[in-house]
């Protein structure tokens, strides 16, 4: 279904996009043609009625356009919306976890920033300690996580992000 009005959209625009450049040819002729003081009337068509026709199919255009950029920012904003949920999720199981290791206050800042991907001299000046303080904090994470270094406790929680598969909780289960 989905598709299918994906296809359908698809064709509405590149329907858009051919009458709005029949249209502009048309208007760059008989711009042209007036300037020139070239008479574009035949017998076969009456000028006016061209120039009518022409801006009704622009309009037509238009309100096509208009309605796929109104639908595109409505799928945006909630694009937004659910990367957003997703952030605050994940955060929420992050900090379920540090809990569940049962890591103090201050090992649980340290954690974030390990996670976030900043160096120990970064911690250290962002929360005003001393380099040592952050490497010690940082061992006793690891410990109580259970893993060797940085990389798993990243790992632990991002390798089942990008496999499309949920994070587990403190009790073993997939987060809902």
């Amino acid at each position: 279904m989905k598709s299918r009005t994906n296809r359908f959209e698809v064709r509405s625009l590149i329907f858009s996009f051919v009458v709005i450049a029949i249209c502009e040819l048309f208007f760059i002729i008989d711009v042209t043609a007036d300037l020139l003081r070239i008479d574009m009337d035949t017998a076969w068509f009456e000028h006016d009625h061209l120039e009518l026709v022409s801006t009704v199919a622009l309009a037509f255009a238009l309100v096509v356009i208009g309605r796929q950029i109104v639908r595109l920012l409505k799928k945006h904003e909630q694009a937004q919306e659910s990367v957003e949920v997703a952030s605050g999720e994940l955060l929420a199981v992050i900090q379920r976890r540090f809990n569940a290791w049962a890591l103090s206050p201050s090992e649980q800042e340290v954690a974030l920033l390990l996670i976030k991907g900043m160096s120990t001299q970064e911690i250290a000046e962002l929360r005003e300690t001393k380099p040592g303080t952050v490497k010690s904090q940082s061992s006793a994470i690891y410990q109580k996580a259970g893993v060797r270094g940085r990389n798993e406790l990243v790992a632990y929680f991002v390798e089942d992000l990008l496999a499309g598969e949920k994070v587990l909780n403190d009790t073993g289960e997939a987060a809902a």
